[in-house]
């Protein structure tokens, strides 16, 4: 399953401010795409009660689970089961570095401070825990294990591998899940940052190595490089596993975010690019007119996309014989030859594909004037 955090991780992202009503159309966006969790912002932070109501009233079966994250603090979590949190996500740190550093303590305080707020917790009868061990692709993975094993003695219900900086790559992402899986009866959530351009690939290996669910979020924001993201794990996941996300709403919702993010979509970003589904190569306009599925991975109607296939610099005679067939302008020969190389020099000289009415000029001027001009010969 999905565990979308953009309304945690994402809103920790640099220079952004989700407004409390785009809090809530951002929860609603990801209850349509059929998100089976949602992180909804930390303990402290303004507005969780609102929210949490506002998700009830649009959610009244509560089809989407949501949960808070909060750090290792007794204040926080009365603060919490306060105002009706159901679900906690206690943030871990596992590495020695982050605990001397971030705590001030060692691997024994540790161990008693997390089995002190578990039984806090259970005391004040918050129905599900679950802890994640942050920063623990630089941890002692023998230790990792050993909290894994506090808080399943606890009565924690979850733990989440948080490879905290994005240092893991796939192949390290699939030992890693797969050993804790072996070594524990909990469910086991990996959430991957993206510091090096891998937390989609290793949030899919996480969930085929045994992960019951990854952590997303629209877009993938987060701090620094953010984490892997929503709209392209639910994409995986649909047309490689057969799941049902609704991806047009992912990506509606990705442009949304983006707006109010202030993070622009590059034209090729997966899935919600606006010309992932542009082509102007001679091999591949060949192809797709064709048979669409042998140089697309998933159809534009999926994701709400539009085709757009246009001549230009590197479009070939047989591309060009195709557009002009749909013209209605029959070329063949030295004719086809001709037009095709000013398709070519014509893209070049304006740097970008040409339009659909460009070609048609050329297209006529080509038929009628080196027709006479050949004929002549």
């Amino acid at each position: 399953m999905l565990l979308d955090s953009t309304l945690r991780e994402g809103a920790q992202m640099y220079g952004v401010y989700f407004t409390d009503t785009m809090r809530r159309e951002i929860l609603a966006g990801l209850i349509r795409c059929g998100v089976e969790e949602v992180e909804i912002g930390w303990a402290g932070q303004d507005g969780l009660q609102g929210l949490l109501q506002h998700a009830r009233r649009i959610d009244p079966e509560g089809r989407c689970a949501l949960t808070v994250w909060s750090p290792l603090r007794r204040l926080d979590l009365e603060a919490l089961a306060a105002i009706g949190v159901l679900r906690l996500q206690f943030g871990v740190p596992v590495s020695d570095a982050h605990l001397e550093n971030r705590l001030g303590l060692d691997r024994k305080g540790l161990l008693r401070r997390l089995r002190t707020i578990l039984q806090q917790a259970m005391d004040l009868k918050i129905p599900f825990i679950g802890v994640g061990l942050e920063d623990v692709s630089r941890a002692d993975t023998d230790f990792a294990l050993q909290v894994t094993r506090e808080v399943e003695q606890s009565g924690g219900q979850r733990i989440r591998l948080s490879d905290t900086v994005g240092l893991l790559t796939p192949l390290e992402t699939a030992r890693l899940v797969q050993r804790f899986v072996g070594q524990t009866n909990l469910p086991v959530g990996f959430h991957g940052h993206n510091d090096f351009g891998m937390g989609t690939a290793n949030a899919v290996t996480a969930l085929s190595s045994g992960a019951q669910s990854v952590d997303v979020s629209v877009l993938g924001i987060g701090e620094r490089s953010g984490i892997a993201a929503l709209e392209e794990v639910a994409a995986h996941l649909n047309i490689r596993q057969g799941a049902r996300y609704n991806l047009s709403e992912c990506v509606s919702l990705a442009r949304m975010v983006a707006g109010a993010a202030g993070v622009p979509v590059a034209r090729n970003k997966a899935l919600v690019g606006d010309d992932i589904f542009a082509c102007e190569t001679g091999l591949h306009l060949q192809g797709i007119a064709k048979v669409p599925a042998l140089f697309e991975a998933f159809a534009p109607e999926q994701v709400a996309g539009t085709r757009k296939l246009s001549l230009g610099g590197k479009s070939g005679k047989a591309a060009v014989h195709l557009a002009a067939d749909r013209q209605g302008i029959s070329l063949s020969g030295q004719r086809l030859e001709i037009l095709t190389r000013r398709v070519r020099e014509l893209a070049q000289s304006l740097a970008r594909p040409l339009r659909d009415e460009e070609f048609q000029v050329l297209a006529d001027t080509t038929a009628k004037r080196y027709a006479v001009h050949l004929d002549r010969k």
